[in-house]
């Protein structure tokens, strides 16, 4: 139970018949993972950092749309000891410049699949439950009880037909 992508062990998760297993899975998954618990705690904003670079992703980065699942150049489970520098507040990553920082972080979201680089993009800027909805669930057994909660966008409603 091994993925190349964090993207592919989510849908493993979910896949799950009922929380409790969903739960157990993720559990499972992160005791072979060492990026699942901050992906998982950061994405949902469990725990808050100052990641150094601006919200959404990066105009500047440059995807091949055509990179088949499992192909990136390299994962998130790959390239977790950069990124963790990004959260950690005395790393080496925190005394680059703002532009060489965030050069830094187009390289690592470059690398990744772009599948990964959405749901790193979402990991910091608190949103992952925007990706992953059905994630919410599954917080109070994980013990997460305060976290960015999703916003619910509502229905436009229709405009009232004009009385003649």
């Amino acid at each position: 139970m091994r993925f190349r992508q964090i993207n592919e062990g989510f849908e493993w998760v979910f896949k799950g018949e009922n929380t409790e297993e969903q739960v157990q899975r993720l559990k499972q998954w992160a005791s072979t993972n060492q990026a699942i618990v901050p992906v998982v705690r950061h994405g949902v904003g469990a725990e808050k950092a100052d990641w150094g670079v601006p919200d959404g992703m990066p105009t500047t980065v440059k995807f091949e749309d055509d990179t088949p699942e499992g192909l990136g150049a390299t994962s998130i489970t790959l390239e977790w000891r950069r990124i963790s520098g990004f959260i950690t507040a005395n790393s080496n990553i925190k005394n680059l410049k703002q532009a060489q920082r965030e050069m830094v972080w187009v390289q690592i979201l470059e690398g990744v699949h772009p599948e990964e680089a959405k749901i790193l993009t979402h990991v910091k800027d608190g949103t992952l439950l925007e990706m992953y909805p059905i994630l919410e669930t599954l917080l109070p057994t994980l013990g997460i009880k305060e976290y960015n909660k999703p916003v619910v966008k509502k229905a436009k409603r229709k405009p009232r037909a004009k009385k003649s």
